[in-house]
C-alpha cells in the first residue's frame, strides 16, 4: 500500500509536469467595461483552449504564459456543444506541448487531478478518482453532449478551462462544462482534440444528428459467431425519426446497429462520436444486424438541425 506522503509526491510531481501548458485567459468587453477571467491549457505552438463563457462577446484576449509573459490572442471559434474556445496567439508559443491519453485507455478508478490558474497564476488543484470514462448527456434542449468524463475531483470556476490530469501528467480531458447537473464533468481528451481541430480547419466542430434511438442490448451468441462479430453488442434501434439521416439510410425499428465505420457500438453516443469526425455532407458506415443477417449501410452525416440553422 502506497504511504501518505508517497501519494503527496505524485500529486506534487503531477502539477509541476502539468504547469508548462497552463496558461491564464482574460476576456475584456469594452462596451460592458467588464472582464472574464478563466484558466485555459496550450493546444499546439499557435493555439489555447479555455471556456467559452471566459471570451464570449470579448473585443480584446490575452493570454498569460506559463513564464508570466502576455500574449494577444484572438478567438478562432467556440464550440455551442462542449463550451470550447480555440484562441490563436499573437506570437509561437515555445514551450511544451502537452500530452493526451487516449480516451481507450483510460480506466474508472484512476487517479486524477483537477488543475486550473484562477487568478494571478496562483495554481488550484482538486484530487479524486475517474467516476465514469464515457457518459452522455442532454441539455435542456435535449441535444445530446457525448464523451463525458465523470470525476470526483471538484470541478469550479478555478480549474474550469483546464486540464484533468493522471499521475504520469497525462492529460485525460478539459475540466467542466456549465450545466454539469451537480456532477464533476470533464470532455474526453479524445474530443476536445477533435473538436477543436475541426474548429481550426473549418471554423466549427462537427455535432451529428441520428434520426434514430434505441436501447443497448448484447448480441445473441449463436449470431456473434456465425458472423464472427468483432463486438458482443450493439443498439437495438427502437424509433426511427420520419424526417431524419436515420430515415434516409434505411435503418429500421429492430435493427441492431453493432458496428459504425469498424468500431464498435456501445450506445448511441458511439455512433454520433464516430460519425463526428466526418463533416456534414459525407458518408458513414454502419454495420447492422436484421433479420438474422449482417448488412452494411451509408449513413449520411447531418448537423443537428437546431445547431445548423444556428450556424
Amino acid at each position: 500500500m502506497i504511504q501518505p506522503f508517497a501519494w503527496e509526491t505524485a500529486i506534487v510531481e503531477t502539477l509541476e509536469q502539468v504547469r508548462p501548458v497552463l496558461v491564464h485567459v482574460a476576456g475584456t468587453d469594452r462596451k460592458r467595461r467588464q472582464t472574464a477571467f478563466g484558466t485555459g491549457m496550450v493546444f499546439d505552438h499557435w493555439h489555447v483552449i479555455c471556456n467559452a463563457q471566459t471570451v464570449d462577446d470579448a473585443a480584446e484576449v490575452v493570454v498569460t504564459l506559463p513564464d508570466g509573459t502576455k500574449s494577444d490572442a484572438t478567438v478562432v471559434g467556440t464550440d455551442p456543444v462542449y463550451f470550447i474556445a480555440v484562441l490563436r496567439l499573437a506570437e509561437r508559443f515555445p514551450g511544451p506541448l502537452p500530452r493526451w491519453r487516449p480516451t481507450g485507455e483510460l480506466q474508472v478508478g484512476r487517479f486524477v487531478v483537477a488543475v486550473g490558474y484562477p487568478l494571478n497564476l496562483q495554481l488550484n488543484a482538486t484530487f479524486g478518482i475517474i467516476s465514469t470514462v464515457d457518459m452522455t448527456l442532454y441539455r435542456p434542449d435535449r441535444i445530446p453532449v457525448d464523451g463525458l468524463i465523470v470525476t470526483q475531483a471538484p470541478m469550479h470556476p478555478g480549474n474550469t478551462g483546464g486540464p484533468l490530469v493522471l499521475l504520469d501528467g497525462s492529460i485525460a480531458g478539459m475540466n467542466g462544462i456549465p450545466w454539469s447537473h451537480g456532477m464533476n464533468l470533464a470532455v474526453q481528451g479524445d474530443v476536445v482534440r477533435r473538436v477543436v481541430n475541426q474548429i481550426i480547419e473549418f471554423g466549427r466542430a462537427t455535432h451529428p444528428w441520428l434520426g434514430f434511438s434505441g436501447q443497448p442490448d448484447v448480441v445473441d451468441p449463436a449470431l456473434a459467431q456465425l458472423f464472427a462479430l468483432p463486438v458482443d453488442r450493439g443498439l437495438v434501434v427502437g424509433h426511427v425519426a420520419d424526417n431524419g439521416p436515420g430515415k434516409r439510410a434505411g435503418i429500421k425499428p429492430f435493427d441492431m446497429v453493432v458496428r459504425a465505420d469498424d468500431q464498435p457500438v456501445i450506445h448511441a453516443g458511439s455512433i454520433r462520436k464516430v460519425l463526428a469526425y466526418h463533416r456534414p455532407g459525407e458518408r458513414a458506415r454502419l454495420t447492422i444486424l436484421r433479420g438474422g443477417e449482417l448488412i452494411e449501410i451509408d449513413f449520411p452525416v447531418e448537423e443537428i438541425p437546431r445547431l445548423a440553422s444556428a450556424s
